[in-house]
């Protein structure tokens, strides 16, 4: 029988001292770094599993990761089968100086005017580049990586005391949702073979995943393309102003969206939960460490359904911020009661006879959110388990995840032997700032019970009497029927 994997307690990370490179051209080419003992033993520890062929799982600002040796193909194989991960799907690598991402590329490849603006603006931080491959497989698996520098100083310190490039995914199950805490990991990934240890580096500040973004067809002067490939931690507005800045005028240089044309969408109205911007976790530039569909993807997140919890996700989507579908019926019941109805007829309760236990992660302040919780009240079999998301999409990145995983948790008052909840509700936002992100894991994590298999796009399937056939809900805040 396998024991427990342990976790080694990192909470005072703060003390670790990351210094700039100080006789190179940029500060982040080989930063310094002074580890106090008493994370240095727990370092020292992670480090010799890594170094053993084995993975380790640490924090980093945006989730908690599954790391193993970029260079050690055997460990790699280990992420996936830790994770019953599919096997087309890439990892991400991660690098604590700019002198160690340049042994991962090719020899006469340089670096852009563009890259090295981004890199100098958000690493280390919550943005994946890709790169070039040194070693590309044969076609038609990807001919790049994606690379970051994490910003958690943990996770840095540990991949420069390793000396080891570290392909991460997140720490849990495929299709789970993403952890940000290190119980989470443990909670999924406890006692897995080739897991050495888990580092406990507190929650995760930014708690959705990197922004990947192929900028290899970025054209000095103008006339090429940037893509964001996966939204995440960083906006892509932030990441259109380096662009323009870098091109000198706005305009030059298409930005897309999974290949498409994207276009800004900064709409603001009342009770609209708004997007924010990232999360930097550390800045080496001051001295020390402050807190601040496809057949072979290029990138994760691209062709399978992730964060799914083991119960069902229904998302709601207010008519404040999302239009009316064009295949709804006008006589449709979309009130807030009428919603909780069709819901209530979907959802099965654990808990025999009682009441069916749904968990609502909402938006503080919200029209929706206030009308859900008037509406639960006429809802007799219906016991609603609010969490808030916060204020916004910042703080909805911060606690998506660990809302779903708490909700899948929180045991009925009379039944201390039965845990979480039958169903969840998650209110839509924006998708402004960090609301693209935030609604992504969202739209991914709708149908929930741990699904795998291609994403679908469009709009839901609509039933004979005006009722969504699948979990996405539109809802007439108006309407009282």
């Amino acid at each position: 029988m396998s024991s427990d994997t342990p976790i080694l307690p990192c909470l005072d990370f703060s003390s670790i001292e990351i210094h700039p490179s100080s006789s190179s051209a940029h500060p982040l080419d080989s930063p310094s770094f002074d580890i106090p003992s008493s994370i240095l033993q727990h370092l020292q520890t992670a480090s010799n599993h890594l170094h053993n062929h084995e993975t380790v799982a640490l924090p980093t600002e945006t989730v908690y990761g599954l790391a193993a040796s970029s260079l050690d193909s055997e460990a790699c194989k280990a992420i996936y089968r830790i994770k019953n991960r599919p096997a087309d799907n890439p990892l991400i690598i991660h690098v604590s100086s700019l002198d160690m991402l340049r042994t991962l590329l090719p020899n006469k490849y340089e670096i852009s005017e563009l890259y090295m603006e981004l890199i100098t603006s958000f690493w280390p931080g919550p943005l994946s580049l890709l790169f070039p491959s040194i070693n590309r497989p044969p076609l038609p698996a990807p001919q790049t990586n994606a690379i970051r520098m994490p910003s958690h100083p943990l996770s840095l310190a540990l991949i420069h005391y390793s000396n080891l490039p570290l392909s991460a995914p997140s720490a849990n199950s495929s299709g789970r949702p993403s952890p940000t805490k290190a119980e989470h990991v443990y909670n999924d990934l406890n006692k897995s073979k080739g897991l050495g240890c888990i580092l406990d580096g507190g929650d995760c500040g930014v708690g959705v995943e990197s922004t990947v973004i192929n900028g290899l067809n970025w054209v000095k002067g103008g006339g090429g393309s940037v893509d964001i490939l996966r939204p995440g931690g960083l906006g892509i507005e932030r990441i259109k102003e380096i662009v323009d800045k870098v091109d000198g005028k706005e305009g030059l240089t298409e930005i897309l969206l999974h290949g498409k044309p994207w276009k800004s969408n900064q709409k603001k109205s009342d009770g609209i939960p708004n997007g924010g911007t990232a999360i930097k976790g550390t800045s080496i530039s001051g001295g020390k460490v402050k807190p601040v569909e496809l057949s072979a993807p290029s990138t994760p997140g691209l062709k399978y359904r992730h964060y799914s919890p083991r119960v069902p996700v229904y998302l709601l989507q207010p008519n404040n911020i999302f239009p009316r579908p064009t295949n709804l019926p006008e006589e449709a019941e979309s009130s807030s009661q009428a919603i909780l109805r069709q819901i209530s007829r979907r959802v099965h309760s654990s808990h025999g006879k009682g009441k069916k236990r749904i968990g609502f992660l909402y938006y503080e302040n919200s029209p929706l959110s206030e009308q859900i919780t008037k509406s639960t009240i006429e809802q007799d079999e219906i016991q609603l388990i609010p969490l808030s998301l916060g204020i916004d999409s910042t703080s909805a990145a911060q606690r998506l995840f660990a809302g779903m995983l708490t909700l899948e948790r929180i045991p009925p008052d009379d039944q201390i032997d039965k845990i979480g909840v039958d169903a969840i509700m998650i209110e839509g936002c924006s998708d402004a700032g960090l609301g693209l992100a935030v609604m992504e894991r969202v739209s991914k994590a709708v149908g929930g019970g741990g699904i795998l298999g291609d994403v679908k796009d469009g709009q839901g399937e609509i039933g004979v009497k005006g009722e969504s056939m699948d979990n996405t809900f539109w809802v007439d805040l108006a309407s009282r029927i």
